[in-house]
């Protein structure tokens, strides 16, 4: 009825175009049937940026099936887990596609006349679900936050309370540390080495134990297992909470993910509801910046200074700092620093850029460095030492005795070439820059150790490269676009005046 009524006074608003009654029912109407139109495909695409929003989050649950055993974990026998490995193949290269279409300079005609981004509007509601459900899971495992703390967690922490103790961080050895907080020995990073070297496969708990108690009666582990491997900002920022409870240090990182939500939010400005979605979003991706955060890893606040670098990647000198603050922190960022730069080839303020960076990243290591001279041959050590194969890429093959006695410099080349390919597509085609930019870690998938934490920080990437990058083109182009019908339309109504 009131639908009904609403056409009744528009139809009487063209008879009469002095009433002010009939135009404000004619501007409702207009958004009663603007809705209904977006929802069946016709009327007005919506902004070009939640389209590319959508293919994220679709890209988003591919990569949550990319690591994904639960066939393997319930049907015994190799061909089960050679079709799981199947699945969780076509998901990251489905995920990989999905980021490079959302990414890409240009969205593909047929993207564009699908319109996908009609589905954000229900991302307010998506982002209420979300922000219970996350909430809720948060605050039912901060009890058991010290059982989901992994050792280079432990190490972070262990490297913070030496330094406020006056102590070197990069001499404390890891199974002691892990003693030290309640950890099993299990967790420890094992090096292929001594007692593990014959071990082709990732060892057992046992054999961990074993070797673990067997170097302990040598003197320490310090050789057999990795110690604190990360630059020096990783221990310093826990510093006000070496001391304190696991949930205190799970609180301490979330505040940091708080903080990122409100730039973020305050960046995406009326797709806010969508962003924020999306990270949290990522808290369901095993190793994701938001995951880490909620159970106080420290590496969180460098995956955060990363996405912060690009998400204010308009200006420089912030930006900067925060790239640098990131590789003083955790070396994925270093690897990351390619692609920032090549992000940014065409962007203003690149000399102020650059300088920001490797000033905050000097300041950042080397007084430490000064302070602590262990620092650069134990993270050294803990770079070059033969490792176990671990992760969910091609290397699975490996761990499920598919490929026998390989050689780890076959991946780490296989890593390295695909690397430079990435680079090499953005540096050539334009359209794909911010796409191979943001893909550039991706590339770890094919790596000896294609752990979890480094794909997870893809999509904040293209989340925050979206946002900051390509939502404002869009507009641009959109602007454009419509400029011939709104001169038809002054061209018009000047005719009719």
């Amino acid at each position: 009825m009131r639908f009904r009524r609403l056409a009744a006074a528009y139809r009487l608003d063209k008879t009469n175009p002095l009433g002010v009654i009939g135009e404000e029912a004619r501007a409702k109407l207009r958004a009663l049937l603007g809705w209904r139109d977006l929802m069946l495909g016709r009327g007005r695409p919506g902004p070009p940026a939640a389209d590319r929003l959508l293919l994220l989050a679709v890209a988003l649950l591919a990569l949550r099936f990319a690591n994904w055993q639960w066939l393997s974990d319930r049907i015994p026998g190799r061909g089960a887990a050679l079709v799981n490995d199947g699945i969780e193949f076509g998901s990251y290269l489905l995920f990989v596609a999905l980021v490079a279409l959302a990414c890409r300079g240009r969205l593909p005609p047929r993207i564009r006349r699908w319109r996908p981004g009609r589905a954000l509007l229900l991302a307010p509601a998506v982002f209420l679900i979300l922000t219970a459900a996350v909430s809720l899971s948060v605050v039912r495992s901060l009890p058991a936050a010290q059982g989901r703390v992994d050792d280079a967690n432990a190490m972070a922490v262990c490297g913070a309370q030496a330094i406020s103790s006056g102590h070197d961080p990069y001499r404390v050895k890891e199974i002691a540390c892990l003693e030290r907080l309640g950890i099993p020995a299990t967790l420890a990073t094992p090096l292929r080495k001594g007692p593990l070297a014959g071990i082709d496969t990732y060892p057992t708990p046992a054999e961990i134990e074993m070797a673990a108690l067997a170097a302990s009666h040598h003197g320490g582990t310090q050789t057999l297992f990795s110690g604190l491997a990360k630059p020096p900002l990783d221990p310093a920022v826990m510093l006000p909470v070496a001391h304190s409870s696991p949930q205190d240090r799970a609180l301490w990182t979330l505040l940091f993910a708080v903080a990122f939500a409100v730039l973020l939010a305050l960046a995406a400005g009326s797709l806010w509801p969508a962003a924020l979605a999306a990270f949290l979003a990522t808290y369901y991706i095993p190793g994701s910046a938001l995951a880490f955060a909620s159970v106080g890893n420290a590496e969180s606040v460098a995956y955060l200074l990363m996405a912060v670098a690009v998400l204010w990647i308009r200006r420089p000198v912030p930006s900067g700092v925060c790239l640098g603050l990131a590789i003083a922190s955790n070396e994925l960022a270093l690897f990351f620093l390619p692609a920032y730069l090549l992000i940014c080839l065409r962007l203003d303020g690149g000399l102020r850029r650059v300088i920001a960076l490797v000033l905050t990243a000097a300041l950042g290591i080397v007084p430490w460095v000064v302070v602590f001279p262990d620092a650069v041959p134990a993270i050294w050590h803990n770079l070059t030492s033969p490792t176990f194969a671990l992760g969910y890429g091609p290397v699975l093959l490996v761990l499920q005795g598919v490929i026998r006695n390989p050689r780890p410099d076959l991946f780490l080349g296989a890593t390295g070439i695909c690397m430079v390919l990435i680079l090499l597509w953005g540096w050539l085609r334009p359209v794909w820059r911010i796409s191979a930019g943001v893909l550039l870690i991706a590339a770890f998938w094919l790596s000896w150790r294609s752990l979890d934490e480094y794909m997870a920080q893809v999509p904040l990437l293209a989340l925050v490269a979206i946002l900051a990058l390509l939502r404002d083109r869009d507009q641009t182009k959109t602007a454009e676009q419509r400029q011939p019908e709104v001169q038809e339309r002054a061209a018009g109504t000047g005719a009719v005046g």
